[in-house]
Parts: structure tokens; C-alpha cells; sequence
């Protein structure tokens, strides 16, 4: 069965994620995903909100040079800002995503905590229930 992610990212890379010229989030951690698993994706401050939706291509791992160099058209990040995040790491997970759909209405943190109080948006990865998320999620558009 597939699983259901939840991650957080900057709006400027939504938008580049959305525009298509993003198709793989960069990660420090290597998420427990794989091929076919879908990901919910939560637009930081301001926006606050899960934004969109997209679905596991594969989970690529490799040096940060090695990530530079055959992904850097495709990450959505200039080499200074990549240099930085990936300072003194030693492993680059890229995420590659496909099928990303922008959500007909996005749902608010507000919205979200209505249902689950304890709710925090995740740092890195935060794994889903996919059957009681996609309830709260429908109890949250009809209010």
C-alpha cells in the first residue's frame, strides 16, 4: 500500500515545483517512501496551507556534487543556496516528483487544527494514515 507524506516547503519552491521547472525536492534525510507514494504539500509561512498534491517518481540518493551535477536544471535552486543547505553533508535525497496537482482550495493550518488540535506541520516528513487524513480533510472542506 502506498504511503501518504506530508512535507513542508518554502513557497518560492512550490511555486517552482508548480510551475514544473521543480521536479525534484531536495532532502538531508532519506524519507521512508517509494515509487507510487503520494505526497501532500505544505506551504510554509505566510501561505500556511497544504497546497497541492503530487505522487513518488523515485528517491534518488548521491553526493551533493554528483546531485549538482546531473540534477541542477531540475531542482528549482541556485548552486549557492544548494552549497549552503547541503554544507557538510555527505548524502543529497532528491525526491523526484510527478503528477503535481495545485489543490482547487487550499487547506489551512486553521482548518487542519480544528480537527486535529495537536497538529504541527512537519519539519522533514510527516507520515499519514491515508484513510483518517483524507476523512479530516473532507470533514474540513464542508465546514
Amino acid at each position: 500500500m502506498e504511503n501518504l507524506i506530508l512535507i513542508s516547503i518554502k513557497e518560492k519552491y512550490v511555486k517552482e515545483i508548480l510551475s514544473g521547472k521543480k521536479t525534484i525536492e531536495l532532502r538531508k534525510a532519506m524519507p521512508k517512501a517509494k515509487e507510487g507514494d503520494t505526497i501532500l504539500i505544505y506551504t510554509t509561512k505566510p501561505v500556511m496551507a497544504v497546497t497541492a498534491v503530487a505522487t513518488v517518481e523515485k528517491i534518488i540518493s548521491k553526493t551533493p556534487l554528483e546531485m549538482w551535477n546531473q540534477h541542477h536544471e531540475t531542482l528549482g535552486i541556485n548552486r549557492k543556496e544548494f552549497d549552503a543547505y547541503y554544507e557538510k553533508a555527505k548524502k543529497a535525497i532528491g525526491i523526484k516528483l510527478k503528477d503535481v496537482e495545485k489543490l482547487n482550495a487550499e487547506i489551512l493550518l486553521s482548518a487542519i487544527k480544528l480537527i486535529q488540535p495537536r497538529f504541527s506541520p512537519p519539519q522533514t516528513f510527516k507520515y499519514l494514515n491515508k484513510f483518517s487524513t483524507l476523512r479530516d480533510f473532507k470533514s474540513i472542506i464542508k465546514h
